[in-house]
């Protein structure tokens, strides 16, 4: 499978900036910490990218995860480690889940600055050791402006 990323148009929420691959329709996502989600339904792959306030870091995040994860039987995890991508270091974590009838491949490539959670989260159907470039492409253009969330005495505000 190939996808084209040849032509990409960029996503900014005023806070953060990234470039969105070609033949994915952006989606209205009902989730408060949902920044973009975009499908691309003849693939068919999901791209999730959220911001979230939080007072803890990569290492914790990663513990709870793997904790979650663990305490779902229906999830495998392939992967989860930290990686390096441009300048940061992101926390990889891979699983996959059977809906039944396929099984279902997440990739969830997570990073934290200024007490600010950013995810991206991608899922398929298949395995496809192809598409690394392409997620890596996309987090590769992901640049923070300012943070979305103000943390501050164990509660958070946006960033106005």
């Amino acid at each position: 499978m190939h996808i084209s990323s040849d032509k990409m148009t960029m996503f900014s929420n005023g806070y953060s900036t990234l470039r969105m691959p070609e033949d994915f329709e952006p989606v209205n996502a009902k989730d408060e910490f949902n920044d973009l989600y975009l499908v691309n339904t003849k693939i068919p792959m999901s791209i999730k990218f959220s911001t979230t306030p939080t007072l803890v870091g990569l290492p914790s995040i990663k513990e709870d995860i793997e904790k979650n994860i663990n305490d779902n039987p229906r999830i495998n995890v392939i992967l989860s480690d930290f990686i390096p991508i441009n300048e940061d270091i992101y926390y990889l974590i891979v699983s996959s889940f059977s809906d039944g009838e396929k099984e279902i491949r997440r990739n969830e490539f997570l990073y934290v600055e200024d007490n600010n959670l950013y995810i991206f989260e991608f899922t398929y159907p298949y395995a496809d050791r192809e598409l690394d470039d392409f997620y890596l492409n996309i987090i590769r253009s992901f640049k923070i402006s300012v943070p979305k969330y103000i943390v501050e005495d164990g509660n958070y505000k946006l960033n106005e």
